[in-house]
C-alpha cells in the first residue's frame, strides 16, 4: 500500500507551486517569442525599402491579409491541445466565440458593423509605423512605439472613465514617457526627416491606443477564441475592401513597387512573424500571466537596437537609452496591479490606504 507522506493541505500548495512555476516558465518563453517576432517583423519590414520598393500602404495591406489564418489557427490549436474544448465540437466552440458580435452571431453586417472601423484604424495605425521605419532606425520607432501605454491611459481615463485613484502614478507614467519622448526626439535632431520619423512613430503609438481602448470599450474582455476570429474578419475586410487604395497610390506614384522586383522574401518573412507575435500574444493571455505578455513588447526595444547595430551599423546612443529607459519605466508603472497603485495613491492617507488594503483583501 503507498503511503501518502504529504498532509491533503500541503499537497494543495505543492500543485499550486508547481502549477504557479509552470506558468511562470512558459511565460518567459511567450515573452521570449513575442520579443523576438516582433524584431523580426520589423527589420524585416524595414528591409523591404530599397530604390525599387517603397509601398508602406502595400506592405500592411499584404501583411494584414496574413491575419485570415489566425482562427482556422486558433481552431486547429484546439483540435491539438484541448481536449475539453475537442470534445465539446469545433461547432460549439465557433458559436461560442462569435458571440463576440453580439446575440446574433457573425454575420455579414454584424461583422462590417464592429471590424470594419478598427479595420480602418489598425490600416492607419501600421501604415504609420512602417513609414516611421522607412524614416528612422527600428529601435527608435519602437521604443517610440511603447509610449502608446500612456495614451491608453489618457484615452481610458476620457472614454472608459478610468478610476480617479490610480491617476498619481499613472500621470507619472504619463511624464516619463513624454520625457523618454522628448529625450529621444533630440537624439535624432528636432529638424529634417527624422522629425517626420518621429512624428509617424508617435502617431502610430496614438493609434494603438485608440484601437485598444474602443476594443476594450465596444468588445470588452474577449477570449482567446473571440479575438483569434475578430482578426480573421479584420484580415478579410483588408483584402476585400484596401486594394483599390493600394492600387490608386501605386498609378499615382505615391508609392513606388515593381512585380519584377518585389521583395517577397522580406513581405513574406514580415507578414509571418506577425502572425506569430498576434497569436503567441493571445495564447499567452491564456496560459500565462497578462504582465509577461505587456513585457514581450517591452523586450524588443533593445533586441532591435541590438539588431540595428549589428546589420545596420546604427548605434543606440546614450540620449536614445535615456529615453528608453523613461518610456520603460512608465510602461512598467501602467503595468503594475491597480491594488498597488491605488495604495500608492493614498500612501499619505491612513483612512485610504486602509480601505485600498481592504478592497485587495476582498478581491482575493
Amino acid at each position: 500500500m503507498d503511503i501518502n507522506l504529504i498532509e491533503p493541505d500541503q499537497t494543495e500548495v505543492f500543485v499550486s507551486e508547481r502549477s504557479s512555476i509552470k506558468k511562470t516558465v512558459l511565460g518567459f518563453i511567450i515573452v521570449l517569442g513575442i520579443g523576438l517576432s516582433w524584431v523580426g517583423s520589423t527589420q524585416f519590414t524595414k528591409s523591404t525599402y530599397s530604390d525599387t520598393f517603397d509601398a508602406p500602404f502595400f506592405t500592411i495591406w499584404f501583411s494584414t491579409t496574413w491575419m485570415l489564418v489566425c482562427y482556422p489557427g486558433y481552431l486547429l490549436g484546439v483540435v491539438l491541445f484541448s481536449k475539453e474544448k475537442r470534445q465539446a465540437g469545433l461547432k460549439s466552440v465557433y458559436n461560442e466565440d462569435q458571440a463576440v458580435y453580439g446575440s446574433s452571431g457573425l454575420t455579414l453586417w454584424s461583422g462590417l458593423k464592429l471590424t470594419f472601423p478598427f479595420a480602418i484604424c489598425w490600416g492607419i495605425t501600421n501604415y504609420m509605423y512602417v513609414r516611421a521605419l522607412g524614416v528612422i532606425a527600428a529601435a527608435d520607432v519602437t521604443a517610440l512605439f511603447a509610449s502608446n501605454t500612456a495614451f491608453i491611459y489618457i484615452l481610458s481615463w476620457v472614454w472608459l472613465e478610468e478610476k480617479l485613484s490610480l491617476l498619481p502614478i499613472r500621470s507619472l507614467s504619463v511624464i516619463l514617457s513624454t520625457g523618454g519622448i522628448v529625450l529621444i526626439s533630440y537624439a535624432d535632431g528636432f529638424g529634417g526627416p527624422t522629425t517626420l520619423g518621429i512624428f509617424l512613430s508617435i502617431g502610430s503609438a496614438i493609434g494603438a491606443a485608440v484601437y485598444k481602448v474602443l476594443f476594450k470599450k465596444y468588445v470588452g474582455d474577449a477570449t482567446s477564441g473571440q479575438v483569434s476570429l475578430f482578426l480573421t474578419v479584420l484580415g478579410l475586410c483588408d483584402f476585400v475592401f484596401f486594394w483599390p487604395i493600394m492600387l490608386i497610390l501605386y498609378y499615382t506614384d505615391v508609392e513606388t513597387w515593381s512585380w519584377d522586383t518585389m521583395p517577397w522574401d522580406y513581405l513574406c518573412g514580415s507578414a509571418a512573424l506577425s502572425v506569430v507575435f498576434n497569436f503567441l500574444i493571445n495564447f499567452g493571455i491564456a496560459v500565462t500571466y497578462p504582465l509577461f505578455i505587456a513585457l514581450g513588447t517591452v523586450v524588443g526595444i533593445p533586441m532591435n537596437a541590438v539588431a540595428d547595430l549589428l546589420f545596420r551599423d546604427d548605434p543606440f546612443g546614450l540620449w536614445k537609452i535615456g529615453g528608453t529607459v523613461l518610456i520603460v519605466g512608465g510602461f512598467v508603472l501602467m503595468i503594475l496591479p491597480e491594488s498597488f497603485q491605488a495604495k500608492f495613491a493614498c500612501w499619505s492617507d491612513e483612512d485610504c490606504h486602509r480601505k485600498a488594503t481592504e478592497n485587495e483583501e476582498n478581491q482575493s
